[in-house]
């Protein structure tokens, strides 16, 4: 399992009140577990007051999540306004000098080892902060990652507030849907049960992972859409973006080969490395008949590289915070040891239709 936030949004450290805790609020506790995965009942969920000074109309409260599974463990902090809500792990700026883009370039390369180029909007939210996108510098392009920041340039939040009464879940379909429709899918069109995969292909967990859904696609191919959302984590894996890019070019040709690539890309996982990756997927895309010149276009089209790094930057502002996650129907799932949890939801999921 890969943290995702772990390594790229560390959050500061907080101070919890030595009060006991209070009673927490119902709609603060569902909207949390909204954003969260589901997990299993050993899962428990602790919330405690935030004393630290916040902007305006902002209520914080630390979220603490314990539990045996490492993707669902974690700390992170609940912003409330009267109307809106948000959850994540935000840049505290004190200590850094300078313009509120220079403070973020200087957090992110002291703390992340991370190049960014900051664009600050200047037309405030309605919780009174500004729109900011953080442009990743990496050897593929620009990763853009969107969030907000206060106007004293004190605090910024990677991902937007939502509105206290909106459908997190459905929320979260909706900023994925336009990636999703160039992503790798095979299932009904019309399945009632949608499943996303956000998957690193030199990731080694998303390989076991792989593994363990295949019988379950195989078991409910008939009734469930299937998406592999392609999640490189650039700055950690060298090779995983070719191999995504390399994917693409052979979906867009042959949309039923990309699943046997993707099965070869984890068998030889152990294999490969920035130096051969190239030519391992050139010689597979030869071994099954592609034309070469089209695959070598689709590889040197920047579009395509801009929807994929576009895409890990959207995935990483919607709760997308591990490698490899699962979304059922909009619904973040923990898969479980060898993949249990996730077969058992998505039959549940099946027979409510």
């Amino acid at each position: 399992m890969k943290r995702l936030l772990a390594s790229l949004l560390p959050l500061a450290v907080v101070v919890a009140a030595a009060a006991a805790e209070p009673k927490p609020d119902d709609k603060l506790t569902e909207m949390i577990r909204s954003s969260l995965p589901l997990c299993g009942p050993d899962t428990k969920i602790k919330q405690e007051p935030f004393e630290r000074h916040m902007p305006p109309n902002m209520t914080g409260t630390i979220v603490t999540i314990e539990s045996p599974r490492s993707a669902c463990a974690g700390q992170y902090l609940a912003i409330t306004t009267p109307r809106s809500f948000y959850l994540g792990q935000p840049w505290f700026l004190e200590g850094f000098t300078g313009t509120t883009e220079a403070k973020l370039k200087q957090f992110g390369w002291q703390n992340l080892q991370s190049a960014f180029t900051p664009k600050i909007g200047t037309e405030r939210t309605a919780e009174g902060l500004l729109p900011v996108q953080l442009l990743e510098t990496t050897e593929y392009g620009p990763l853009p990652l969107d969030g907000e920041i206060d106007p004293q340039g004190t605090m910024f939040l990677l991902g937007h507030f939502r509105p206290i009464a909106s459908d997190v879940r459905a929320e979260r379909l909706k900023a994925f849907a336009a990636f999703v429709q160039s992503s790798p899918t095979r299932g009904p069109a019309g399945a009632s049960v949608t499943v996303i995969e956000f998957s690193d292909f030199e990731c080694p967990s998303c390989r076991y992972a792989s593994i363990n859904f295949k019988p379950m696609f195989d078991k409910y191919k008939d009734q469930i859409r299937f998406t592999r959302f392609d999640l490189p984590l650039v700055t950690n894996h060298p090779w995983a973006f070719a191999a995504a890019l390399a994917g693409r070019a052979i979906y867009r040709q042959k949309p039923d080969v990309f699943w046997t690539y993707k099965e070869q890309i984890y068998e030889n996982q152990d294999k490969l490395n920035a130096f051969l990756v190239e030519d391992f997927t050139r010689n597979f895309s030869k071994d099954h008949e592609l034309d070469m010149a089209k695959y070598d276009a689709d590889l040197a089209d920047q579009s395509i590289r801009k929807s994929i790094l576009s895409g890990v930057g959207v995935a990483f502002a919607n709760d997308i915070r591990a490698t490899p996650s699962y979304v059922v129907n909009g619904v973040i799932v923990d898969q479980g040891n060898d993949g249990g949890a996730l077969d058992k939801y998505i039959a549940e999921q099946l027979a409510k239709k």
